[in-house]
């Protein structure tokens, strides 16, 4: 997927967020680029899952109502004041956010972040073949 291809990717997305979330305006401002995070992190984890270097138009508005889900979930949860990286480990490839809502789309597992979407992106996965010779 080019920069391009993402860019635009990530707007369509964004759209269909508008339409789900009346106060996406309301978050974008209070939480300056935690959207555009969250939505980007969404689709690195989805194309992981599906193993594929495209996402089919039809999972963008799963995409979107996955970061919408995410969230509305863990913004009630937390203040938002907290929106900087806490700590970063090197060797062990840990990164820490002080944002809860960006701790966790960076460190849950795919099924509690897809949730009840896991059934509906299956049908989509590439299957991964290993030829040992």
């Amino acid at each position: 997927m080019t920069d391009n291809e993402r860019e635009q990717l990530v707007l369509r997305i964004k759209n269909f967020l508008a339409l789900i979330n009346e106060d996406l305006t309301d978050i974008e401002q209070d939480h300056t680029g935690l959207i555009d995070f969250v939505i980007n992190v969404t689709i690195d984890r989805v194309l992981l899952y599906l193993n594929s270097d495209t996402i089919p138009t039809i999972v963008e508005r799963l995409i979107a109502e996955v970061v919408n889900n995410g969230l509305t979930q863990k913004l009630d949860v937390i203040s938002g004041n907290d929106k900087a990286i806490n700590s970063i480990s090197d060797n062990g490839q840990s990164i820490s956010f002080a944002n809860e809502t960006k701790k966790y789309f960076a460190s849950a597992s795919d099924n509690e972040i897809f949730g009840a979407f896991t059934n509906i992106l299956n049908r989509y996965r590439r299957i991964k073949v290993v030829c040992t010779r």
